[in-house]
C-alpha cells in the first residue's frame, strides 16, 4: 500500500518526460528511492581517483552514451555504481536538469523507485554507498551562504546533488506544504 501511494504522490510533483529539450543535457543521475518499511535514498560518495567531482556526495550517473535518452543513461550507470538491476526500478518522473558549471555538463535527474534489495557498489568509482531515510534526508536541510545543503547518511550533500535534492524537496512544499504532510499515509 505505502508503495502504491507514495508512487501517486511522487507523479504528482515530479515533471513526465516531454518538459525539457535533452539534446541540451549531456548527463543524467538516478534519483533512487528504495522502498521498504521506510522509503531510503540512495547516494555515493565518489571514489577519489575520478577525473570529476571525486570525494563529493553524488547520485548515481554519468555522461550519455551515443544517443541514449537521460532514463537509459541513469540506469546504466546506476547498474554500474551501485549495481542496482535496471529492470526493477519504476521510472517515476523527472526533476529540473542542473548545470555542474565548472565541467560544463547539464545534469538530466531522473527519479525512480526500487524494491529493497543489496546495493553492490564498483569500488573503482565509489568510495562509500550512501543509504538513508528520505524524510530524515529532506528535514536535514539547511540554507547557508552557498545554498542549500543536506545531510545523508552522516555526510554532507552539497553543490549540483544539492541543488537536485533541493529541488526535490521545494516540489514537496510547494504541494504538500512540508515534509510531514508528504509523509503522511505512508
Amino acid at each position: 500500500m505505502m508503495d502504491f501511494v507514495l508512487k501517486n504522490k511522487l507523479k504528482n510533483i515530479l515533471d513526465d518526460k516531454t518538459k525539457y529539450n535533452k539534446s541540451k543535457v549531456n548527463a543524467a543521475i538516478l534519483f533512487p528511492i528504495m522502498l521498504g518499511k521506510e522509503p531510503k535514498l540512495v547516494m555515493i560518495m565518489r571514489s577519489k581517483n575520478l577525473s570529476r567531482s571525486a570525494g563529493h556526495i553524488a547520485f548515481p550517473g554519468g555522461i550519455k552514451e551515443a544517443n541514449e535518452e537521460p532514463e537509459e543513461t541513469a540506469l546504466r550507470e546506476a547498474e554500474e555504481e551501485i549495481g542496482i538491476d535496471g529492470d526493477t526500478v519504476d521510472i517515476i518522473g523527472y526533476l529540473t536538469p542542473k548545470e555542474v558549471i565548472e565541467h560544463k555538463i547539464k545534469i538530466h535527474p531522473v527519479v525512480g523507485v526500487f524494491e529493497e534489495q543489496e546495493l553492490i557498489p564498483d569500488s573503482n568509482e565509489v568510495s562509500k554507498l550512501l543509504v538513508d531515510d528520505l524524510k530524515k534526508v529532506l528535514l536535514s536541510r539547511r540554507v547557508t551562504d552557498w545554498g542549500p545543503n543536506f545531510e545523508c547518511d552522516g555526510e554532507l550533500v552539497w553543490g549540483a546533488t544539492s541543488r537536485i535534492l533541493d529541488d526535490f524537496y521545494l516540489r514537496i512544499i510547494r504541494n504538500f506544504n512540508s515534509i510531514d504532510e508528504f509523509f503522511e499515509e505512508l
